[in-house]
């Protein structure tokens, strides 16, 4: 739902804005360019950017996975 995205995008600190809609109904979506990393806890282990390199992500990505370590329960 729209407010599902835009609690979302607040959230993580993203800029995102739908275009106007032409004729068909169509839009472009203007997004800020971030992916986040993501444990399996849902906690936010790294954010990457243009800057970084396809090599440069896959290595943080496998040493996160290397290091992870799961949420004690409760």
């Amino acid at each position: 739902a729209p407010e599902q995205v835009r609690a979302t995008a607040a959230a993580f600190r993203v800029y995102v804005s739908a275009g106007t809609p032409d004729s068909d109904g169509d839009y472009v979506v203007d997004h800020s360019v971030l992916t986040f990393l993501l444990s399996p806890d849902g906690l936010v282990q790294d954010c990457y950017g243009q800057s970084r390199t396809a090599e440069e992500l896959a290595k943080s990505v496998r040493r996160h996975m290397e290091t992870y370590e799961p949420l004690p329960p409760g």
